[in-house]
């Protein structure tokens, strides 16, 4: 009666050991982030464990208990070792991604962001557990490039109290805490969450001032000609944008630009500088400003639009070309020939160094760089194909008969840094100029690197080039087109074909092992 208990008890306690080593599988791979439910499971396994084999101390004597432990302690170094792999898989992950515009991998600003974080980010991710791998892969992701940013998962049914109190309105939004900054993200993406990680990390907003009076493209136009997508975009990675008028803004003092603007742009002027104000700006880049310039070409008189701006450039090596590119291979691509094709891009400036995209320049003019002004490094940032050439002849462009010339490739933008030699700035000044304004427009920002050449440009004249990227694209959904015939041998061999064979080698062995 007492061995028949004792059986019974060692029994129930096998039972017990193998459903708390099971939970504890579980545990770790689904619910790997609540570490006291592993820790807990785990003490009970040991306990369980221990008093199995103190319940069976004497049956462990035998020699085929002898062998039986040995088999055991085999599977437990196998097992010890497939957890150990495990968990350097988890901690060190590797992950090869194989989709075409690889849009399971983080994009080059993201990584940067996360490398620079010098303090914890708490992640907190209010959800659901059926809807919680919805986003787990991306937050694994950010997770695998620094482990201080921290992630959490909250089942809001289970702790809806928590979720009350966050404000949490919505299935799936995440939360983020930097020290006392907080941000909410709902429908979340690897641009939203970059872009509020940068919004926290930022002590201040650098602001850029964009010049107007003169025709200048407004960056709150929200048409075709405006640039209202190149505010948001700078918007999102937490620039400040305010027009200012140099005769009439009431933060005009003393004839000088506000030490409040961290970078000037001039995009597009269509009339010309008042002599005080080109002053103003001439100043104001002499004393180490910063500015972007996008000055176009005048296609109807062939004199320029605002000859103070060009005059201004040329004191930093950077000299502008009276003329229209035209490109012929841009027909190829449904476009106009006045839309020149941009293909290559400097590989030592951190604005296009990971450049991997075309763009287009519009009714774009080409420029030269100098070395005339010592001090002063003017370098191109980008250029068109080979096949473009330069027309001169506006009279040729009206009548729209234009006759090729010499195909050479242009550049159409570029850079300028350094001080003259009569500065006595801190710091050096910073220029990026561009040879169309029509390129970063709204219409235009839809193609190629577009905008990300022109938000580049600007993270650089702010000294922000950890900002510098080039932003992640969606793929199209992937077909795989088949013939009948191909669909039917796929049928044969996985639905037929190899369950048969895995069945009949299942049958011989059996048969086999019968016979000894």
């Amino acid at each position: 009666m007492n061995q028949k208990k004792a059986d019974n008890t060692a029994l129930i306690l096998g039972i017990v050991t193998g459903a708390l080593f099971l939970a504890l599988i579980i545990a770790r791979s689904a619910f790997a982030e609540q570490l006291w439910l592993s820790a807990v499971i785990g003490v009970l396994l040991v306990a369980a464990l221990g008093t199995l084999i103190k319940q069976n101390q004497k049956a462990l004597r035998s020699r085929s208990a002898a062998y039986g432990l040995n088999s055991a302690i085999t599977i437990g170094l196998v097992l010890a070792i497939l957890g150990l792999l495990n968990f350097l898989a988890v901690r060190y992950p590797g992950k090869l991604d194989l989709t075409k515009n690889r849009v399971n991998t983080l994009n080059d600003q993201t990584v940067k962001v996360l490398k620079n974080l010098a303090q914890p980010v708490h992640a907190v991710l209010f959800t659901k557990a059926a809807q919680k791998e919805q986003v787990r892969p991306l937050l694994d992701n950010y997770k695998s490039i620094n482990p201080k940013f921290e992630v959490e998962y909250v089942d809001i049914d289970k702790e809806i109290t928590r979720a009350k109190t966050a404000g949490i309105r919505k299935i799936n939004t995440l939360q983020l805490t930097l020290g006392t900054k907080e941000n909410k993200i709902d429908d979340v993406t690897e641009e939203k969450v970059t872009n509020a990680l940068i919004k926290m990390l930022k002590t201040h907003s650098e602001r850029l001032c964009a010049i107007t009076g003169h025709g200048e493209r407004g960056f709150a136009g929200t048409d075709q000609e405006g640039y209202g997508a190149t505010k948001k975009a700078l918007e999102d990675q937490s620039f400040e944008v305010k027009d200012l008028n140099l005769l009439q803004d009431t933060e005009m003092k003393d004839g000088k630009i506000p030490a409040t603007c961290d970078a000037i742009a001039v995009i597009g002027p269509k009339t010309a500088f008042l002599g005080a104000e080109a002053k103003m700006i001439r100043d104001y880049m002499n004393n180490g400003g910063r500015g972007v310039f996008a000055l176009d070409v005048n296609l109807k008189g062939g004199t320029e639009l605002a000859p103070e701006m060009v005059s201004l450039l040329e004191g930093w090596n950077i000299h502008f070309e009276n003329g229209l590119i035209v490109d012929p291979i841009s027909q190829r691509l449904n476009l106009d020939a006045s839309v020149a094709l941009v293909i290559d891009f400097s590989k030592t400036s951190p604005i296009t160094r990971d450049s991997h995209e075309q763009s287009l320049f519009p009714f774009s003019r080409p420029m030269t760089t100098l070395t005339t002004i010592p001090g002063v490094t003017a370098s191109y940032l980008a250029r068109t194909t080979p096949t473009a050439f330069l027309v001169t002849d506006f009279k040729q462009l009206q009548s729209g008969a234009v006759k090729p010339t010499e195909a050479k490739q242009m550049i159409v933008a570029a850079t300028a840094e350094g001080k003259i030699p009569s500065s006595t700035a801190s710091r050096p000044t910073r220029v990026v100029a561009f040879g169309s304004s029509a390129f970063a427009a709204n219409y235009f920002t839809r193609f190629g690197g577009n905008l990300d050449l022109m938000v580049n440009s600007i993270a650089w004249l702010m000294e922000n080039e950890s900002l510098i990227s080039i932003h992640a694209k969606e793929e199209a959904p992937g077909k795989i087109n088949l013939s009948q015939k191909a669909g039917i041998l796929i049928f044969w061999l996985t639905v037929i074909l190899i369950p048969l064979g895995i069945a009949t080698g299942g049958v011989v062995v059996w048969a086999v092992r019968r016979r000894l």
